[in-house]
């Protein structure tokens, strides 16, 4: 008796885990992106470092990215750990779209570098992400100390030279949004500097003519060849 009870008890047992997976397995399944090693911030993804797997329609977070298409080749905003699910929030088209605001890419062997400009340098603030600019610098007596015939000349030290963002003289994106100051004031934001991308190698030359020049900006509708 004791032996049928037990025989009973484990096709019992057996029957409810062959059950239990066919409700398992017949649910419908959802694919997802993971990945499959640490992505840091502001790398390109490839295929190689991301899988789709299946899970349950509730296992499937919201903003998962659901294809290997909608991932590779853009940018992590944020470091993706292995195993951890790919949230579309935090990819970008353009790497430091949303750290630092650039509205365009910044390419291999680029630096950005940012321009220290009036409106009345810099095409009367006619300027966004994306555009294209030549860099003139222009000498300034206040800051050489040297006038008159021995003052240098003005050069040209990039041309197309692509914005990645524009600031405020407080380092914040310069948005078409006023500030609200005291009082319920509108202030308008101010521009304080031009963001471009710049060859690594001139990167010296930049620097210090920001240090003896004015910069003069002029929109560039043809890139340089």
């Amino acid at each position: 008796m004791r032996a049928r009870r037990g025989v009973y008890a484990v096709i019992f047992l057996v029957a409810a885990l062959g059950a239990s997976a066919l409700v398992y397995f017949a649910q419908p399944r959802n694919g997802i992106v993971r990945a499959k090693v640490d992505i840091a911030v502001l790398t390109p993804i490839t295929a190689e470092m991301v899988e789709v797997v299946s899970v349950s329609p509730a296992d499937a977070p919201a903003n998962a990215a659901r294809s290997i298409d909608a991932v590779v080749g853009r940018y992590a905003a944020v470091r993706v750990l292995a195993g951890q699910d790919v949230d579309v929030r935090v990819l970008e088209t353009n790497p430091g779209q949303r750290a630092f605001g650039f509205g365009a890419p910044l390419e291999v062997g680029q630096v950005a570098f940012a321009l220290p400009v009036e409106p009345g340098q810099a095409v009367g603030g006619a300027l966004a992400a994306g555009a294209r600019v030549d860099v003139v610098a222009v000498p300034n007596a206040l800051k050489t100390q040297v006038s008159g015939a021995d003052s240098p000349s003005a050069v040209v030290l990039g041309q197309g030279l692509v914005v990645l963002t524009i600031r405020t003289p407080e380092g914040r994106q310069l948005t078409d949004v006023p500030d609200s100051g005291r009082g319920g004031v509108v202030i308008p934001p101010k521009l304080g500097s031009v963001v471009v991308a710049i060859p690594a190698a001139r990167l010296v030359d930049f620097a210090e003519a920001a240090l003896s020049s004015t910069f003069y900006l002029a929109l560039s509708p043809v890139a340089a060849p």
